[in-house]
């Protein structure tokens, strides 16, 4: 499962193989796909991309912001630290604007109310799929909301991750770093490597 193992052993987690680390990953960030509303399958233009990897500094946000004009896609980054088993250290978004893209570290996750899907907080706006499945921006939610939203977001995650850990998401792609979009491999080629 997708649990905590702040009770195991180091040497376990450095066992950790790389087939098991990317499904971690993918389920986490399937997992968000599905809990933000946006379509399991790639809807017609697909205009978003859920993407996962490591910490991202200045210069890793330039490469995401330089995917993110190649496809013509905005994205949502799931972070992940070491050990990769432990979860999620954060979410980015990268968005596109009309002669730029605009890089969104560290935003929030918000869920309005059990029956309403995961949205992004970021400084100045809020972000949802919104109609025809594109990233919607809105005003913020009240201050006095947004911490029982964020938990609840996390919640919801948490268990739409555990749901999918283990399904094979075929035509997921690595974008190997400092790469394009261009240079991406097929994930079931590294699964099969692995």
């Amino acid at each position: 499962m997708i649990a905590s193992v702040k009770g195991r052993k180091k040497q376990e987690i450095n066992e950790m193989t790389i087939q098991h680390s990317i499904d971690i990953m993918q389920a986490w960030t399937h997992g968000l796909r599905i809990a933000m509303g946006y379509p399991e399958y790639a809807p017609i233009g697909n205009p978003v991309a859920f993407a996962s990897g490591g910490r991202k500094n200045f210069a890793k946000a330039l490469e995401i912001a330089a995917i993110v004009e190649q496809t013509g896609r905005d994205m949502v980054f799931v972070q992940f630290g070491l050990p990769i088993v432990d979860g999620p250290i954060g979410v980015s978004l990268a968005a596109r604007a009309t002669l730029h893209v605009n890089w969104h570290a560290n935003v929030q996750l918000y869920l309005a109310s059990d029956d309403s899907s995961v949205e992004i907080l970021a400084d100045t706006h809020r972000w949802s799929v919104g109609p025809r499945n594109v990233l919607t921006a809105s005003a913020l939610p009240p201050r006095n909301r947004i911490k029982r939203g964020v938990e609840r977001a996390h919640r919801r995650w948490r268990e739409v991750a555990e749901r999918v850990h283990g399904v094979e998401l075929i035509g997921s792609i690595f974008v190997p770093t400092g790469g394009s979009y261009a240079d991406g491999v097929p994930m079931e080629t590294l699964s099969e490597a692995a």
